[in-house]
């Protein structure tokens, strides 16, 4: 398997950044630039946040170009999120995630004036994997920074070891 050139140049701009957006039209392979980026750097354990159609995408697209990783893929009930969550915490590699489901498996940021709870306030699973890399798929989902799921994925993303953020 070989990336096209505007491929290659995308993976080269993600190894260089620790923040990017990477805005390439949609069908570009977008997922195999920063897959090949954060094999480039091991970035692992690594998060993905994706949106739900895209879960099992991104598992087989680590698994074509990142053979033997370990690939979590997060779905199903909240039992069996949990499990394969531990499963993760345990063998970390790529935990796939969908915007919906993140915060229910991450601590909330605050942001203005929005007390937290001491439930949203106490670190969960997500929180407890030392992410290397923070992927936002769709990252336009992150644009209300009032909402719960974006303030689960900043949780996530301000990690001590999650140096990078794509």
């Amino acid at each position: 398997k070989r990336l096209y050139p505007f491929q290659r140049a995308g993976a080269q701009f993600l190894f260089t950044a620790k923040n990017a957006l990477l805005s390439d039209p949609m069908g570009a392979g977008k997922t195999v630039q920063v897959i090949a980026a954060a094999r480039a750097r091991t970035l692992l354990p690594a998060l993905v946040v994706c949106p739900s159609s895209m879960r099992r995408t991104w598992g087989r697209e680590v698994q074509n170009w990142w053979p033997n990783t370990p690939v979590h893929v997060v779905e199903g009930t909240a039992t069996q999120r949990k499990k394969n969550l531990e499963s993760a915490s345990d063998n970390p590699g790529f935990v796939i995630i969908n915007w919906e489901a993140v915060r229910l498996h991450s601590r909330l940021s605050g942001y203005g004036d929005i007390a937290l709870t001491p439930e949203e306030r106490t670190p969960k699973i997500l929180n407890q994997i030392p992410f290397k890399l923070v992927v936002a798929d769709e990252a336009h989902r992150l644009k209300d920074p009032r909402s719960k799921q974006t303030r689960a994925v900043w949780a996530c993303a301000q990690n001590p070891t999650a140096h990078y953020r794509w």
